[in-house]
């Protein structure tokens, strides 16, 4: 294999889908099914069970995210670490080469527009907040230290500094950037809906 690819292959896959096949129009909106009957009874299920039983729910909530980060952050660790391996790997693969849009698609935006866009919208108000108060909460155990050091330590100070980068810097922009080209790929490309649901497409035959 060259290393390269012909932008014609990602269009070798014909999903035959037409947007909006599957909707259902009914008082005056246009709904997917069964998507968004499902979706719409859970949401309610949990809004009112919360409004209902607000200190139970509470309970639940703080139990539930408590057990998660105490079975799972390794998990959450791992995962950030494929993303952006996943992402370096793309950079050299032939499937990298795809353009999104297909072969003759032209972007709207210059690349620095681009990174002006995504720095702005994406991290802007979050940096002018969390740059401070995260690394602040977690060297003074606001919320826990991470790895359980001694708060208020020079070993805190630089735990807490790289919990940080970690959610600030190339692994948060992975898992982005993972998501965002599925959604792009299989919307631009293959002309399914711009929903996540659409990332999980099977096509016959593989």
């Amino acid at each position: 294999m060259s290393g390269r690819i012909d932008t014609d292959e990602a269009h070798k896959f014909n999903t035959g889908y037409k947007v909006g096949q599957d909707n259902l129009k009914k008082w005056g909106m246009d709904m997917h099914n069964p998507v968004f009957f499902i979706s719409a009874i859970l949401v309610l299920v949990f809004i009112i069970a919360t409004i209902l039983y607000p200190v139970g729910a509470k309970k639940l909530f703080d139990a539930t995210k408590g057990w998660t980060i105490e079975n799972f952050d390794w998990f959450f660790m791992i995962s950030g670490n494929i993303f952006v391996l996943y992402c370096l790997a793309l950079i050299v693969l032939p499937v990298g080469k795809i353009r999104l849009g297909g072969p003759d698609a032209k972007p709207d935006f210059t690349r620095m527009s681009w990174f002006a866009m995504l720095f702005a919208a994406g991290m802007g108000i979050g940096l002018m907040f969390w740059s401070i108060a995260e690394p602040v909460a977690y060297y003074t155990d606001w919320w826990g230290t991470p790895l359980n050091v001694v708060p208020k330590t020079p070993e805190a100070a630089k735990a807490a500094m790289g919990a940080t980068m970690f959610h600030w810097g190339l692994h948060p922009w992975a898992i982005y950037a993972v998501v965002a080209l599925a959604l792009a790929f299989f919307t631009y490309n293959k002309g399914l809906p711009l929903t996540i649901r659409s990332t999980f497409f099977s096509y016959p035959g593989g």
